[in-house]
């Protein structure tokens, strides 16, 4: 038995991005092992080269954020664990934004069509289990987050409304029999 998913990386660059990233990952190792023969002591050594070791180790982690959708659900996987949830059990699902300086905010779902992409950025996409979202809570129970990818929003949007349509038709066969 094969499991069907299509998988998407949600932490992505586009265009010169990738380049600038590439530019300033470079610009601070050779900063770092600059700073190590200019200081040449043991503390300064380790200072500056911990930002150069710990590069790899950033990468490997942004690699390793995905999130699978299957025909009936969505898994999102880290670096240390991975966490599914069915279509079915879903009760809430939208965009929310957590910003450093202000409180989280549930994004509208009617102006998603209007925003650009570029805007945002910072977004999330959550789905949950619960009758509410808990923004205030730093991990809700029974929900998933992820970072916002079109393709990811609109294609489990599209399984919601699969799932709320065959169950009104459902609900329509009973109540006409």
């Amino acid at each position: 038995m094969t499991d069907d998913y299509i998988e998407f990386r949600t932490h992505y660059i586009k265009g010169a991005g990738v380049y600038y990233v590439l530019f300033i990952a470079g610009l601070l190792s050779v900063f770092s092992i600059f700073m190590i023969f200019i200081f040449r002591s043991v503390a300064g050594t380790l200072i500056f080269i911990l930002p150069t070791l710990t590069l790899p180790f950033v990468i490997q982690i942004f690699k390793s954020r995905k999130v699978r959708i299957g025909a009936d659900y969505v898994e999102s996987i880290d670096l240390f664990r991975k966490k599914k949830m069915f279509i079915k059990d879903v009760k809430k699902f939208g965009i929310f934004v957590s910003g450093s300086y202000t409180w989280p905010k549930v994004t509208s779902q009617r102006s998603i069509n209007d925003i650009a992409d570029e805007e945002l950025f910072l977004h999330q996409i959550y789905l949950t289990e619960n009758t509410e979202f808990d923004l205030d809570s730093f991990r809700p129970m029974k929900h998933l987050n992820f970072r916002y990818r079109r393709e990811i929003y609109f294609r489990i949007k599209e399984m919601i409304e699969k799932r709320d349509a065959l169950a009104d038709n459902l609900v329509n066969e009973i109540t006409d029999h």
